[in-house]
């Protein structure tokens, strides 16, 4: 789905302690009723919704004030029922996309949406050196941390573009959540990098 598409009214997920990432295909527990409503909303839609990061973890009933600006249109690819009342999502992110507004609290939230494009830069030397020493120290982290993912580090050595390297650590690495909604709100895909870079120097160095 293209940027300029993603624009008007969808159901809305805010998530608590997750961030999900354009180009990314993430799995997690919806349990809270509005949030189960707003995914059923979504089902009998086209399968779309905002994933939004919240900013309280503790807060059960988030309001617009209590979510980060920026967050990720993503599509839902899968529904299964778990033992408990929870349900087990599967997603995939297509792009960042801003809220402006909560037209709809109750019985879920539901707000004015648009996508918001990346900042256009060219893949200079300087940027292609950023991109090797990310997947290095990628490399690092996921041998210390016996993190699972030989096909990630794959995807990382073809990719060409320093936001979806960025993206694509920043989702499969264990840097602080907080650390990783302030990532999603950066729409310049090297200072995002340059970001994940220091963010996963810390955890390398914290793990030996």
């Amino acid at each position: 789905m293209s940027e300029k598409l993603i624009s008007g009214k969808l159901p809305v997920l805010a998530l608590r302690g997750l961030a999900v990432f354009p180009d990314q295909t993430v799995h997690f527990d919806v349990g809270r009723k509005k949030s189960v409503l707003a995914l059923d909303a979504a089902m009998k839609a086209d399968q779309t919704l905002l994933l939004i990061p919240q900013r309280d973890l503790l807060n059960d009933d988030p309001g617009m004030n209590d979510l980060y600006t920026i967050g990720t249109v993503a599509k839902v690819k899968q529904v299964l029922k778990t033992q408990g009342e929870n349900l087990r999502v599967l997603v995939t992110g297509l792009c960042r996309a801003r809220i402006s507004d909560l037209t709809q609290t109750e019985p879920y939230l539901f707000g004015m949406v648009s996508a918001v494009p990346e900042t256009e830069i060219i893949d200079s030397p300087k940027d292609k050196a950023l991109r090797r020493e990310a997947n290095m120290l990628y490399g690092q982290y996921v041998e210390m941390s016996e993190y699972p993912a030989q096909s990630i580090q794959l995807k990382l050595m073809a990719s060409e573009n320093n936001g979806y390297t960025a993206d694509t650590i920043a989702q499969n690495s264990g840097i602080d959540f907080k650390d990783k909604a302030k990532l999603l709100m950066q729409l310049n895909p090297n200072r995002r990098l340059e970001a994940v870079v220091k963010l996963l120097r810390q955890e390398v160095e914290g793990l030996k």
